[in-house]
């Protein structure tokens, strides 16, 4: 017997019915798999996903916990284990009841790997012992920082002057990694802090005074006020929550994630991602005020739709959502139909069909695109030297040494609605650069770093993705920006304003060729206690129109006093914005461009 699945897709009216055979329902406890046992469930699920794994099942489990230990196998390789496999797997779902899955040690709860029409719903995800401890400091000196320390949550042990935390399966001293502070009544990143704000404090020598309090001995960096909790990180980068590679149409919906050892949820070369009225923060039941190791969502070089509606996140250890492809260096080109392209962590490759742009690296233009036929890996001594891709004719004259390859396939559209970005989390908001057609509307920003950000990335990171088409509409912006400095932490500052606009490419005169395209920042609220609104660099066809400014008076302004900068910027539009009289941002700073190229109108940004 068939069903329909029906499947819509924001910004495109469109509705695909899809016969699928009805899916065997499995509820977990007519199998004998009971709630608030505590025991281990993953080798009964790695069993049913390997029974089930050529049909469609729904796995339901009803409210309650449920465990998960790493697999031995797993755990004696030290690799993290996965709790639910679906790889190759197609139409599966699964539900939860109001479920909480409590997972132990390094574990992955999904990897989602070569699926297709996968929906998880109705549960939570979290750790007993987490991977980043908390501390709450009680006092500080010139010397040393105090702590409390809950050793019944975190526990730890000091053996001679260095203390090391102790979880289930691992010991870590505090790594070098961001060691956040967090304000004790708001829990948002303490104004003007960005990563490691207190200076040594991994590697401190440390004393013991008594139970669950400790002294750190080294000089702050500042004195934070006492009550300031600080998150302690133990690694990075482990493995991700929900992992999504190389699959189609997954759908997340009704999740709440407290703790994952990296990213929250990931997609890598993944085609159409969905998000609804996930949450991605801390565990506040538990007094936390930190939830996953690292961004609580990234999307690497996938296409067809992303959507994020009712998103909400707090205490992540890095940006919001961040939406991008990847650069790939050049480094050969041959006498036949291919080049070799130098390795990254996250390079994404071409597959046969895929067209490739050719991207200038001085001005970051794309200059020209190739058909893929194909992609060969280069190994070397048991690592990978490079990637050789072949086109459908010769690259000469088209290509140079040092030049960028970038997947003009993988450019999703992005739809980013009704989503709380909050200062409760480390760095940034959204994060986007894909030429798709990407729409922010209807979201409540209050960020620690620039609520929207930009880039174009040949620095640092190779991520990629000059934008067409950015809608940015009906937002509210309040307080941002707290946390954000790129003069003194450059390059790894939080931004240049609320909203910042910063491609690698730096215009060196008036002519030099725009990277972004298309932006509009329209009918937007702006509640701001400083000058910096907007910083753009090297954007065609840029709109700011019909936006209200007012000041606010929470914090004290501390940056650039410029509202509006822009550099190398064409086609610029200011028009029927709405300051209050008592706004800060009211000045226009150009570079690298002539005035001719803004058109104000009933605007009273001053240019100097």
């Amino acid at each position: 017997m068939c069903s329909l699945v029906l499947g819509f897709i924001y910004g495109r009216k469109e509705v695909v019915a899809m016969p699928v055979e009805s899916p065997t329902v499995i509820r977990v406890v007519d199998s004998g798999l009971m709630p608030n046992s505590r025991l281990n469930i993953e080798p009964v699920i790695r069993k049913w996903l390997r029974i089930h794994r050529d049909e469609a099942v729904q796995l339901v489990f009803p409210a309650g916990r449920y465990d998960f230990w790493p697999h031995y196998h797993d755990e004696s390789l030290f690799a993290p284990s996965v709790a639910f496999d679906l790889t190759g797997m197609k139409h599966v779902s699964i539900v939860g009841e109001g479920t909480e899955f409590i997972f132990h040690g390094r574990m992955m709860p999904f990897r989602i790997d070569h699926a297709t029409d996968i929906r998880l719903n109705g549960f939570s995800i979290d750790w007993d012992r987490p991977f980043i401890s908390q501390g709450q400091i009680v006092a500080v000196t010139d010397s040393c920082v105090d702590m409390t320390i809950d050793s019944r949550s975190y526990p730890y042990e000091i053996v001679g002057d260095s203390i090391f935390f102790l979880g289930e399966g691992w010991r870590s001293p505090i790594t070098k990694n961001y060691n956040n502070l967090y304000d004790q009544d708001t829990k948002d990143i303490v104004y003007q802090t960005r990563d490691n704000p207190l200076g040594e404090l991994p590697g401190a020598r440390v004393s013991n005074l008594g139970p669950d309090r400790v002294r750190f001995h080294f000089r702050p960096l500042m004195k934070p006020e006492v009550g300031t909790y600080v998150a302690l990180y133990h690694g990075a980068y482990i493995t991700d929550g929900i992992l999504v590679l190389n699959s189609e149409r997954v759908d997340i919906e009704n999740v709440v994630i407290y703790h994952t050892l990296s990213c929250g949820i990931s997609g890598y070369r993944s085609m159409d991602i969905t998000l609804k009225n996930v949450q991605i923060v801390a565990n506040e039941a538990k007094g936390r005020v930190f939830s996953t190791v690292a961004d609580a969502t990234h999307f690497n070089g996938c296409k067809g739709t992303i959507i994020l509606d009712r998103v909400t996140v707090t205490g992540a250890g890095d940006d919001f959502t961040n939406v991008h492809g990847m650069y790939a260096s050049i480094t050969y080109v041959s006498d036949d139909e291919s080049v070799m392209v130098e390795p990254n962590p996250r390079y994404i490759g071409f597959d046969a069909g895929e067209m490739a742009w050719v991207v200038d690296t001085l001005t970051m233009q794309r200059k020209d695109s190739l058909k893929v036929i194909k992609q060969e890996t280069i190994w070397k001594d048991g690592k990978v030297e490079a990637y050789r891709v072949y086109f459908d004719a010769p690259p000469q004259g088209k290509i140079r040494v040092g030049d960028l390859l970038e997947n003009a396939d993988r450019n999703p559209s992005v739809y980013i609605r009704n989503c709380r970005v909050l200062k409760r989390h480390r760095a940034r908001g959204v994060l986007v650069t894909t030429a798709g057609k990407v729409v922010i509307e209807n979201n409540y920003f209050n960020t620690a770093g620039a609520a929207i950000l930009i880039e174009g990335d040949t620095d640092l990171w190779y991520e990629s993705g000059g934008v067409r088409d950015v809608l940015i509409r009906n937002n509210v912006f309040e307080n941002c920006y707290t946390s954000g400095n790129n003069i003194v932490d450059h390059p790894w500052g939080w931004g240049e304003g609320v909203i910042t606009i910063t491609p690698s490419v730096r215009p060196t005169q008036s002519d030099f060729p725009a990277f972004h395209r298309q932006i509009r920042i329209i009918d937007n609220t702006f509640k701001h206690y400083d000058h910096a609104i907007l910083y753009a660099r090297s954007v065609s066809g840029l709109v700011f129109a019909q936006n209200k400014l007012s000041r606010t008076f929470d914090y004290e302004p501390f940056y650039r006093p410029v509202g509006i900068f822009l550099d190398g910027c064409k086609d610029v539009s200011l028009k029927d914005n709405h300051l209050s009289n008592d706004f800060l941002g009211k000045t226009l700073h150009l570079e690298h461009m002539s005035r001719s190229e803004i058109r104000q109108q009933g605007d009273f940004f001053e240019i100097k």
